[in-house]
């Protein structure tokens, strides 16, 4: 068997890490004050949102950020002009030079173009051998738009985002959730309360449970291309630590796992550690509960151990780092790179 050297894993988590810093969508999400030893260690402040704020939410961004996919490299076009039959042409390729090849008007620069600029560009182009055409373009497949799929699915990986597909439609293209034999019944593998989806590095307020489970429909959205689905596993019980430590990872949970005892095993704090801001996540990453420690206090015994629970994200934020939605923003695409990391050394070890 082989194994991805270990320095693929640094150069994969110092490039991620490195490109977290972009701004992402707003969480509005209220942080409670730092451990007393009179505090109950367990109270974390409830999730931030209701069911029906979730779903205003969702309409407010699916709204506001209307998808005008542009056209690449491996997509087929129809292109018909009304009463010119021989310039119908189906399922005509745009090359790798980002160009199609039509009758009369010769190669098009295609790549970057939407459908209708494209539809332009030929109408403009013809008109100079026919009087007013009439000119449709139809995308066949749109090869050069993609979503990824995670975790416990059937089939995880890039898909080419070739129509107007949901989630659910997603995941039903991936084959279902993944499945296994537990006392001699057919159980589900995933996880989710942990499932989500990002789009552009910023986790969209999808409830999965609500949507699979209960079939509401609502959280069911349309993909866009470059949205990143992850499903994690319901069997493995898991707890990451990210942030301004030597060693970002997810470590296998343990019954009586203490904070600390955790941190330790990301081989110790960077310099630019605020370990006085020290953020636990649990429960699901789109509308997380949520509990600041100041570390300091622990270690000097002024403040309660804490008990982590499985799914737990313990974030270690830099100096200076005053929004809980810059946590947000750099916990996801960390997440995302472990996961690929992970993959990539099972399927390189099989």
């Amino acid at each position: 068997m082989h194994k991805l050297p270990r320095f693929f894993y640094a150069i994969l988590m110092t490039l991620t890490i490195s490109a977290c810093s972009s701004t992402l969508g707003s969480h509005q999400i209220p942080v409670q004050p730092p451990v007393k030893p009179e505090s109950n260690a367990a109270d974390i402040n409830p999730p931030s949102m209701t069911p029906d704020e979730q779903i205003a939410k969702l309409q407010t961004i699916t709204a506001s950020d209307k998808f005008i996919p542009t056209l690449g490299r491996g997509d087929l076009l129809n292109v018909s002009v009304y009463d010119e039959p021989d310039l119908t042409i189906n399922a005509i390729p745009v090359r790798p030079d980002g160009r199609i090849s039509f009758p009369l008007v010769g190669d098009v620069m295609t790549e970057g173009l939407t459908v209708s600029e494209l539809n332009n560009e030929l109408t403009n182009r013809l008109s100079r051998f026919i009087l007013s055409p009439k000119v449709s373009v139809i995308v066949q497949e749109f090869n050069s738009q993609q979503f990824t799929i995670f975790g416990e699915v059937v089939k995880p990986g890039v898909y080419p985002l070739k129509t107007d597909i949901s989630i659910t439609e997603a995941l039903a293209g991936a084959g279902g959730l993944n499945k296994g034999q537990f006392r001699a019944t057919s159980v589900e593998l995933a996880d989710l309360t942990h499932a989500f989806i990002a789009r552009k590095g910023e986790v969209l307020p999808v409830d999965f449970v609500r949507l699979i489970r209960q079939g509401d429909l609502r959280y069911d959205i349309s993909l866009q291309s470059g949205d990143y689905i992850y499903i994690p596993s319901g069997l493995s019980k898991e707890v990451y630590i990210l942030g301004e430590v030597n060693k970002p990872m997810l470590f296998a949970f343990r019954e009586n796992m203490p904070m600390s005892r955790t941190l330790a095993q990301a081989e110790g704090f960077t310099p630019d550690a605020d370990l006085k801001r020290i953020h636990i996540l649990r429960g699901s990453l789109h509308n997380p509960s949520v509990m600041m420690i100041d570390f300091k206090e622990v270690l000097a015994g002024n403040a309660r151990e804490v008990a982590l629970q499985p799914g737990d994200i313990v974030y270690v934020p830099p100096t200076g780092l005053t929004s809980f939605a810059r946590v947000i923003d750099k916990i996801v695409p960390t997440i995302q790179a472990l996961q690929v990391g992970i993959i990539l050394g099972q399927t390189v070890s099989e």
